[in-house]
């Protein structure tokens, strides 16, 4: 079976990855703090929508609205919200806090809803399961990421779900019983970590640890962004 695809726009990826991501599968973005999570989802919504024209929406939980676009601005994604609908979610957990569960739970459903009324959506960014997790108060983790994961498909939409992840090993990134059970549902995962490569350097890398339907490269490679844009390279083998 053919599966149309969804580039990353990420410069050597694609490639690796049989053209891209199967449009409609919900792929996992992990790494700790600090690996551009957040900074890679966005760019593969921004140059999509600016090289190959399929709109995305950015839904924050973790940032405010004006703080992620101003940081992705400062990146060199010039005027970010006119590519990308950002939903703040963010804000609006300043206001309900941690006391409702049940408009958590419904969030990513009525807020993407009520951006399909108004635009085409064909790329979403959920950042990230940790924050819905807590602000939701998941009671069956399996579950509920099942009913979540399971939505998103039926809207033949492309996802991209940020959660960090604890030190990998060395084949399995996701340690924690909660991330086995994501990685377990999801249709990818593709990881980011830090490398160290001497005293003084380290490296980011990335590693494509799953993509259904897709013969892909298990390596990790370098991850790499220069002048706005991400890429990856062979990397050092230390």
């Amino acid at each position: 079976m053919e599966y149309e695809r969804v580039a990353t726009c990420v410069d050597g990826l694609d490639p690796l990855i049989g053209g891209g991501i199967p449009r409609g599968h919900v792929v996992l973005l992990s790494g700790l703090p600090g690996t551009m999570k957040s900074s890679l989802a966005f760019s593969i919504l921004y140059r999509n929508a600016k090289e190959n024209a399929p709109s995305g929406l950015y839904m924050t939980l973790e940032q405010t609205k004006s703080s992620l676009a101003r940081q992705m601005a400062v990146m060199g994604f010039k005027a970010p919200e006119s590519l990308v609908s950002i939903v703040d979610g963010a804000t609006l957990r300043k206001e309900f806090g941690k006391d409702a569960p049940k408009v958590w739970r419904d969030f990513p459903r009525r807020m993407l809803e009520r951006r399909r009324n108004v635009q085409n959506i064909e790329l979403m960014v959920l950042d990230s399961l940790d924050a819905l997790e807590i602000l939701a108060r998941f009671e069956n983790p399996r579950a509920d990421l099942f009913d979540l994961f399971e939505w998103l498909r039926s809207l033949s939409i492309t996802s991209l779900v940020l959660t960090e992840a604890p030190p990998e090993s060395f084949l399995f990134p996701m340690e924690s019983p909660q991330r086995l059970e994501a990685g377990y549902l999801a249709d990818g995962v593709i990881h980011l970590k830090m490398h160290q490569v001497s005293d003084v350097a380290i490296q980011r890398r990335l590693r494509v640890v799953k993509m259904r339907g897709t013969a892909h490269e298990t390596a990790y490679m370098a991850l790499v962004f220069e002048d706005g844009r991400f890429g990856v390279t062979p990397a050092l083998s230390v």
